[in-house]
C-alpha cells in the first residue's frame, strides 16, 4: 500500500508563469483522486505522467473559479481518449448543474457514466 500527493498546481486565482491554480492529484494503492480541477490541470497531469483515465475520483472543494475551470475540458478529453469506466465527481451542486449545462450547450457526448 502507498500513498503519494502531486502538486499540480498551488497558485492563487492568477496563474503565472511558474505556477498553476491549484489541483493536486492523490495515489493511493494505484487509486487516483482529483482534488480540485483549474485551468491548467490537463497540462500538468500530462507533465507530471499521469493517465488521464485512470482518475477514478475528482473533488472540487468549493465555488471559485480557479478551483473548478479546468472541469469541462478535463471531462472532454476523457471522453475523446474513449473513457468508458464510471467517473465520481463531488462538488458543490452548482459545479454540477454547470457541468450539466456545459454539456448541453456543446452538445458534448458522454460515453462513460458520472
Amino acid at each position: 500500500m502507498h500513498f503519494r500527493i502531486t502538486i499540480l498546481g498551488c497558485s492563487s486565482a492568477i496563474p503565472t508563469k511558474d505556477r498553476f491554480p491549484t489541483s493536486q492529484i492523490v495515489d493511493y494503492s494505484d487509486q487516483f483522486f482529483l482534488l480540485d480541477c483549474a485551468e491548467g490541470t490537463q497540462m500538468q497531469l500530462r507533465r507530471y505522467h499521469f493517465s488521464f483515465q485512470r482518475i477514478g475520483h475528482i473533488f472540487i472543494s468549493h465555488m471559485h473559479s480557479d478551483h473548478f475551470l479546468g472541469l469541462p475540458g478535463l471531462l472532454s478529453t476523457m471522453d475523446l481518449l474513449g473513457r468508458k469506466t464510471p467517473l465520481h465527481l463531488y462538488a458543490p451542486s452548482e459545479v454540477i448543474v454547470f457541468i450539466r449545462q456545459y454539456k448541453q450547450m456543446t452538445h458534448t457526448p458522454s460515453h462513460y457514466e458520472l
